[in-house]
């Protein structure tokens, strides 16, 4: 009788040495690399962004341009979550590929030390003035391209950065773009 009690089931017996692998595998530690940062690495840069309910004029296409007004003024507001980063507005007008040129105008946004930046992107077209880009009759292309780093032929350019181990990686730079289409008309403007 004494017998039956003492003898285990060899299922139980099997649950134990699992139990008890389970725990011993468990107090190993694995070994971690002990190389020291010296100082903390920058942040990868995080993209601008033309907030679009503040934009001017709302409407992206302007059907009659000079038939009732001369002037015309466009503006972007930007925030960048990197308040530390240089935002450049690069004005386009009729921009054409195949005969590449640089901005008609670009503006840079200045640093408050916040997301939102307190200034505008802005250009102000007027129909009255000499070589006015769109003072031909027809469609014109007008965009705004917003960059926090540095855009070469409409191509951002990313930043080296160094790190501790002495490598380099890159830390991409953003474009991001804003457009309207302008159908200018015979007026009285000029």
């Amino acid at each position: 009788m004494m017998e039956a009690t003492t003898r285990q089931d060899p299922g139980r017996r099997r649950l134990r040495l699992l139990v008890a692998a389970s725990c011993a595998a468990s107090g190993c530690l694995i070994p971690q690399d002990d190389t020291l940062l010296d100082n903390v690495p920058d942040f990868m840069n995080r993209p601008p962004r033309i907030i679009e309910s503040l934009v001017v004029p709302q409407e992206r296409f302007i059907p009659d341009f000079g038939e009732e007004s001369c002037d015309l003024t466009f503006e972007v507001a930007v925030e960048d979550p990197d308040v530390d980063d240089r935002i450049v507005v690069h004005w386009y007008v009729d921009y054409n590929p195949q005969d590449p040129r640089g901005p008609y105008r670009q503006y840079e946004l200045a640093n408050t030390r916040e997301p939102r930046r307190s200034d505008r992107g802005t250009l102000l077209i007027s129909l009255a003035s000499a070589n006015n880009p769109l003072g031909t009759p027809g469609p014109h292309l007008v965009e705004a391209l917003v960059s926090d780093a540095e855009l070469v032929d409409r191509v951002v350019r990313p930043r080296p950065v160094q790190l501790p181990d002495g490598t380099e990686v890159e830390n991409p730079g953003f474009v991001v773009t804003y457009s309207w289409v302008v159908n200018t008309v015979q007026g009285d403007c000029r």
